[in-house]
């Protein structure tokens, strides 16, 4: 029998949210959810249980997969180490999630009369499922994180703001559900929850927690190792609480000792995997020219205001959290300043990647969605600091609302191809704002289409006037006096 707490209105609300998720999901079967960059994340698992390559030296199994289910235009999922063999270009975290969904669909597959080569439906059905268990328990954990702080009307407000509110409903629901910030936002909570649990009663059991989130964070992408200033430096504002902070942490030894063997654990089968392939237990494997990290000079403010991603273009009610700083100051000082830095250097770190729009899988910044859980409380706390001005409130109360509105309409425009998935303009998005079909003039205002092919091709000569800038044929004088075929005056 069902008690009062199991349907309170909070918990119908996450039942309700994940089954809107779910239909939607399943609307477009995913049949092609291994491909691109979670291909690359999900190859360890063929790699080595199916065609026992894990250094790839024999591609002809690679290449048969990629010609048959075409998962990628190019194999930038591998890069090729000094010693001969292929490293996978992403870490592990991902695979080991993965795995049991994997071990199930591979003793499914020849029973259902599918290839049990890794990549046939039951594997992509299995993946898309495993995803979806992810979000439910993201779900959940995040709700319980809100009742820490708020009560349950604002805890429900906040919810649906963040649920549907921003491009996390985009993620999980048709893109992005096997892709990394799906899973990173379940961990993100995981790890906010345990760390409040633990300060407020310290238990080997949280410890480990916050060890295990920790450490699952950062094997599932490193630069996430901004995390660890949550536990660090949670209920740390002043001196006397740093005090307060190395008394708790030096009354608990064992649970320190377990939070720091938990994170090391999680961490050490990619260092052995590194070791194993490349013969080196670290291995930078973002090799490519064309990316990389440009610390000095961050491209923060197209990362926040550009219309090709920017986050508070496409994701408006997040200037909210951004004002609820100040009231998380005045009202919770002792966690404002963890979660601030947390959220600057955060910033920081995915602002100054080179593809800084975070290629065409995404609708506004995805890279920021791991960060909900924690920007949600200084949400919470606007929220609540308006709550008793009622003309305020209300005015604020229509915007949310519309807020919400435009953000599922906005993701109905990106799925079909009206909010272009890399070539925004603020032109363009001016043009198609509202609109529920494009015009061939209004494609114009686009940036300049191109291809990722590993071959490229002006295909809308139409759109574009030429001329000749400069041409010169190294014969002419007076540059040269003779004709030079070979040699050193020749031009190869």
């Amino acid at each position: 029998m069902l008690n009062k707490k199991t349907l309170s209105t909070p918990n119908i609300l996450i039942v309700v949210s994940f089954a809107i998720i779910v239909v939607f999901r399943f609307i477009e079967a995913p049949v092609k959810i291994l491909s691109w960059d979670v291909f690359g994340y999900y190859l360890y698992l063929p790699a080595r249980f199916i065609y026992h390559d894990l250094t790839i030296q024999n591609r002809e199994w690679l290449d048969l997969l990629v010609e048959k289910y075409q998962p990628t235009s190019t194999l930038y999922q591998i890069v090729a180490a000094p010693n001969g063999n292929f490293v996978m270009k992403y870490t592990l975290g991902l695979s080991v999630v993965y795995a049991p969904f994997f071990f199930v669909a591979h003793l499914l597959a020849e029973p259902l009369g599918f290839p049990a080569d890794g990549l046939s439906l039951p594997y992509q059905y299995s993946m898309a499922i495993g995803g979806l268990l992810a979000v439910l328990i993201g779900l959940i954990v995040f709700m319980r994180i809100l009742r820490f702080y708020f009560d349950e009307k604002i805890s429900i407000i906040l919810f649906l703001l963040i649920i549907f509110g921003t491009n996390y409903f985009q993620l999980v629901t048709f893109d992005g559900t096997v892709l990394s910030h799906n899973y990173l936002f379940t961990l993100y909570a995981i790890l906010v929850c345990y760390t409040i649990k633990w300060h407020k009663k310290p238990t080997l059991k949280s410890a480990i927690a916050v060890g295990l989130s920790a450490g699952f964070i950062i094997l599932i992408r490193p630069s996430e190792m901004v995390c660890l200033l949550i536990p660090l430096l949670w209920n740390i504002w002043g001196r006397q609480s740093i005090i307060d902070k190395y008394h708790q942490l030096i009354k608990h030894p064992s649970h320190v000792f377990a939070m720091v063997i938990a994170l090391v654990i999680a961490g050490i089968p990619q260092l052995l995997y590194w070791k194993a392939v490349s013969g080196s237990f670290l291995f930078y494997s973002y090799t490519n020219p064309g990316e990389g990290f440009e610390f000095l000079w961050p491209y923060t403010l197209k990362f926040l205001f550009g219309f090709r991603k920017g986050w508070f273009i496409y994701t408006p009610v997040m200037l909210f959290a951004m004002v609820g700083f100040y009231h998380l100051y005045k009202f919770n000082r002792q966690i404002s300043i963890p979660i601030l830095l947390f959220f600057v250097l955060n910033l920081w770190i995915i602002s100054s990647w080179s593809c800084w729009w975070y290629a065409g899988g995404s609708f506004s910044s995805r890279s920021l969605i791991p960060a909900y859980v924690v920007l949600a409380i200084p949400l919470g706390y606007f929220v609540n600091g308006i709550r008793s001005k009622k003309p305020l409130k209300s005015v604020l109360f229509i915007i949310g609302i519309f807020l919400i509105l435009l953000n599922l309409f906005q993701t109905w425009q990106w799925m079909n191809g009206i909010i272009s998935k890399d070539w925004m303009t603020k032109e363009y998005y001016l043009a198609v704002f509202g609109k529920t079909e494009v015009t061939e003039a209004q494609k114009r205002l686009l940036l300049v289409d191109r291809n990722t092919e590993a071959e490229e091709f002006f295909t809308n000569e139409a759109y574009y006037s030429k001329r000749n800038i400069y041409l010169n044929g190294f014969e002419d004088p007076p540059i040269q006096d003779s004709v030079f075929h070979s040699g050193s005056s020749a031009l190869p």
